[in-house]
Protein backbone atom coordinates (compact mmCIF):
# COMPACT_ATOMS: atom_id res chain seq x y z
CA UNK A 1 0.00 0.00 0.00
CA UNK A 2 1.46 3.47 -0.96
CA UNK A 3 1.81 6.48 1.25
CA UNK A 4 -1.04 8.35 -0.60
CA UNK A 5 -3.45 5.37 -0.16
CA UNK A 6 -2.93 4.61 3.45
CA UNK A 7 -2.90 8.47 3.94
CA UNK A 8 -6.63 8.71 2.40
CA UNK A 9 -7.63 5.81 4.49
CA UNK A 10 -6.62 7.73 7.16
CA UNK A 11 -8.19 11.24 6.45
CA UNK A 12 -11.84 8.87 5.43
CA UNK A 13 -11.49 6.88 8.95
CA UNK A 14 -10.59 10.28 11.28
CA UNK A 15 -14.23 11.53 11.35
CA UNK A 16 -15.08 8.18 13.05
CA UNK A 17 -13.27 9.10 16.15
CA UNK A 18 -15.48 12.06 16.36
CA UNK A 19 -18.53 9.51 16.95
CA UNK A 20 -17.36 6.81 19.32
CA UNK A 21 -20.90 6.08 19.87
CA UNK A 22 -20.99 4.85 16.42
CA UNK A 23 -18.59 1.93 16.70
CA UNK A 24 -19.98 0.68 20.61
CA UNK A 25 -20.96 -2.89 20.67
CA UNK A 26 -24.42 -4.00 19.90
CA UNK A 27 -26.91 -6.83 19.95
CA UNK A 28 -26.00 -8.92 17.35
CA UNK A 29 -29.85 -9.31 16.85
CA UNK A 30 -30.87 -5.95 17.22
CA UNK A 31 -34.27 -5.14 20.04
CA UNK A 32 -36.04 -8.47 19.14
CA UNK A 33 -37.26 -8.45 23.12
CA UNK A 34 -36.79 -9.99 26.05
CA UNK A 35 -38.57 -13.14 24.55
CA UNK A 36 -36.53 -13.50 21.90
CA UNK A 37 -33.43 -12.14 23.40
CA UNK A 38 -33.93 -15.07 26.04
CA UNK A 39 -34.75 -17.49 23.13
CA UNK A 40 -31.39 -16.72 21.15
CA UNK A 41 -29.21 -17.08 24.58
CA UNK A 42 -27.96 -20.05 23.55
CA UNK A 43 -26.82 -19.58 20.71
CA UNK A 44 -24.93 -16.29 21.62
CA UNK A 45 -23.54 -16.67 24.86
CA UNK A 46 -20.68 -19.04 24.60
CA UNK A 47 -21.39 -19.97 28.68
CA UNK A 48 -24.32 -21.09 27.38
CA UNK A 49 -23.36 -22.72 23.87
CA UNK A 50 -20.65 -24.91 25.15
CA UNK A 51 -22.39 -26.41 28.26
CA UNK A 52 -25.40 -27.14 26.52
CA UNK A 53 -23.44 -28.64 23.36
CA UNK A 54 -21.18 -30.84 25.70
CA UNK A 55 -24.37 -32.49 27.26
CA UNK A 56 -26.65 -32.72 24.35
CA UNK A 57 -23.43 -34.97 22.88
CA UNK A 58 -23.04 -36.88 26.02
CA UNK A 59 -26.28 -37.58 25.73
CA UNK A 60 -26.37 -38.97 21.93
CA UNK A 61 -24.00 -41.22 23.53
CA UNK A 62 -26.09 -42.73 25.99
CA UNK A 63 -28.50 -45.31 26.11
CA UNK A 64 -32.09 -43.65 24.82
CA UNK A 65 -33.53 -44.79 28.43
CA UNK A 66 -30.76 -41.97 30.13
CA UNK A 67 -31.87 -39.69 27.68
CA UNK A 68 -35.55 -39.72 27.91
CA UNK A 69 -35.35 -38.81 31.50
CA UNK A 70 -32.43 -36.21 31.16
CA UNK A 71 -33.55 -34.27 29.11
CA UNK A 72 -36.77 -33.12 31.47
CA UNK A 73 -34.42 -33.11 34.13
CA UNK A 74 -32.58 -30.62 32.26
CA UNK A 75 -35.45 -28.01 31.89
CA UNK A 76 -36.47 -28.29 35.09
CA UNK A 77 -33.25 -27.59 37.13
CA UNK A 78 -32.71 -24.59 34.04
CA UNK A 79 -36.30 -23.95 34.88
CA UNK A 80 -35.59 -23.55 38.95
CA UNK A 81 -31.90 -21.60 38.29
CA UNK A 82 -33.88 -18.94 36.20
CA UNK A 83 -36.27 -18.69 38.78
CA UNK A 84 -33.63 -18.14 41.44
CA UNK A 85 -31.42 -16.22 39.66
CA UNK A 86 -32.95 -12.78 40.15
CA UNK A 87 -32.00 -13.68 44.48
CA UNK A 88 -28.73 -12.78 43.67
CA UNK A 89 -28.57 -9.99 41.44
CA UNK A 90 -25.30 -9.26 39.59
CA UNK A 91 -24.28 -12.68 39.52
CA UNK A 92 -23.29 -14.70 36.73
CA UNK A 93 -21.08 -17.52 35.76
CA UNK A 94 -17.77 -16.98 34.61
CA UNK A 95 -16.82 -18.24 31.16
CA UNK A 96 -14.06 -20.43 33.46
CA UNK A 97 -16.49 -22.31 35.14
CA UNK A 98 -19.11 -23.29 32.25
CA UNK A 99 -15.88 -24.17 30.04
CA UNK A 100 -14.86 -26.44 32.61
CA UNK A 101 -17.97 -27.77 32.99
CA UNK A 102 -18.51 -28.31 29.43
CA UNK A 103 -14.67 -29.53 28.99
CA UNK A 104 -15.61 -32.45 31.42
CA UNK A 105 -18.80 -33.42 29.46
CA UNK A 106 -16.79 -33.29 26.34
CA UNK A 107 -14.26 -35.91 28.07
CA UNK A 108 -17.73 -38.09 29.47
CA UNK A 109 -18.65 -38.03 25.75
CA UNK A 110 -15.69 -38.77 23.99
CA UNK A 111 -15.08 -41.79 26.37
CA UNK A 112 -18.67 -42.88 24.87
CA UNK A 113 -19.76 -45.41 27.95
CA UNK A 114 -23.16 -45.87 29.25
CA UNK A 115 -22.94 -44.29 32.55
CA UNK A 116 -25.25 -45.09 35.26
CA UNK A 117 -28.56 -43.68 35.41
CA UNK A 118 -27.89 -41.33 38.41
CA UNK A 119 -25.01 -39.83 37.45
CA UNK A 120 -26.69 -39.15 33.87
CA UNK A 121 -29.44 -37.43 35.69
CA UNK A 122 -27.31 -35.37 38.44
CA UNK A 123 -25.26 -34.35 35.31
CA UNK A 124 -28.22 -33.05 33.71
CA UNK A 125 -29.72 -31.29 36.54
CA UNK A 126 -26.08 -29.88 37.25
CA UNK A 127 -26.15 -28.48 33.64
CA UNK A 128 -29.44 -27.03 33.93
CA UNK A 129 -28.93 -25.43 36.97
CA UNK A 130 -25.38 -23.46 35.11
CA UNK A 131 -27.24 -23.02 32.18
CA UNK A 132 -29.99 -21.56 34.00
CA UNK A 133 -27.66 -19.02 35.85
CA UNK A 134 -25.38 -18.50 32.46
CA UNK A 135 -28.14 -15.82 31.79
CA UNK A 136 -28.93 -12.86 32.89
CA UNK A 137 -31.44 -12.41 35.88
CA UNK A 138 -34.79 -12.79 34.51
CA UNK A 139 -36.80 -10.97 37.52
CA UNK A 140 -40.37 -11.49 38.05
CA UNK A 141 -41.71 -8.41 36.26
CA UNK A 142 -43.26 -8.93 32.59
CA UNK A 143 -40.25 -8.27 30.69
CA UNK A 144 -38.13 -10.63 33.13
CA UNK A 145 -40.93 -13.66 33.00
CA UNK A 146 -40.76 -13.14 29.03
CA UNK A 147 -36.78 -13.11 28.97
CA UNK A 148 -37.27 -16.19 31.33
CA UNK A 149 -39.67 -18.29 29.27
CA UNK A 150 -37.75 -17.47 26.31
CA UNK A 151 -34.41 -18.58 27.59
CA UNK A 152 -35.69 -21.62 28.93
CA UNK A 153 -37.50 -22.53 25.41
CA UNK A 154 -33.77 -21.53 24.09
CA UNK A 155 -32.27 -24.12 26.18
CA UNK A 156 -34.40 -26.59 25.40
CA UNK A 157 -34.68 -26.07 21.52
CA UNK A 158 -30.87 -25.75 21.12
CA UNK A 159 -30.44 -29.30 23.98
CA UNK A 160 -32.54 -30.90 21.48
CA UNK A 161 -31.08 -29.56 18.35
CA UNK A 162 -27.70 -30.17 18.77
CA UNK A 163 -29.23 -34.03 20.61
CA UNK A 164 -30.64 -34.91 17.25
CA UNK A 165 -27.36 -33.62 14.76
CA UNK A 166 -25.17 -35.90 17.17
CA UNK A 167 -27.92 -38.85 17.49
CA UNK A 168 -28.74 -38.75 13.55
CA UNK A 169 -25.04 -38.38 12.57
CA UNK A 170 -24.01 -41.71 14.97
CA UNK A 171 -27.40 -43.21 12.88
CA UNK A 172 -25.27 -42.49 9.41
CA UNK A 173 -21.81 -42.77 10.28
CA UNK A 174 -21.15 -44.84 13.66
CA UNK A 175 -20.08 -43.67 16.90
CA UNK A 176 -16.71 -42.09 15.90
CA UNK A 177 -19.24 -39.50 14.50
CA UNK A 178 -20.21 -39.02 18.13
CA UNK A 179 -16.77 -38.92 19.14
CA UNK A 180 -15.25 -36.73 16.61
CA UNK A 181 -18.35 -34.26 17.99
CA UNK A 182 -16.79 -34.64 21.34
CA UNK A 183 -13.43 -33.84 20.84
CA UNK A 184 -14.43 -30.91 19.09
CA UNK A 185 -16.26 -29.48 22.33
CA UNK A 186 -13.67 -30.97 24.58
CA UNK A 187 -11.12 -28.53 22.02
CA UNK A 188 -13.25 -25.60 22.12
CA UNK A 189 -13.89 -26.04 25.83
CA UNK A 190 -10.75 -26.08 26.80
CA UNK A 191 -9.53 -22.80 24.51
CA UNK A 192 -12.74 -21.02 26.64
CA UNK A 193 -11.25 -22.34 29.16
CA UNK A 194 -8.05 -20.62 29.18
CA UNK A 195 -9.18 -17.38 27.74
CA UNK A 196 -8.47 -14.43 30.17
CA UNK A 197 -11.07 -13.17 32.23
Amino acid sequence: MSIGTAARRGLLAAPLLALPGAASAHNAFGDLGPFYAGLLHPLMAPEQTLLLAALAIFLARQPIANVRIALPVLLLASAAAIILHPLWPGTSLPLRVTALSALLLGALALWGAAMPRALVIVLAAATGALAGLAGDPAGLSRQGLLAGLGGLLGIAAFSLLVWGIADIAQAKLGRVAGAVLASWVVAMSAMAAVLPA
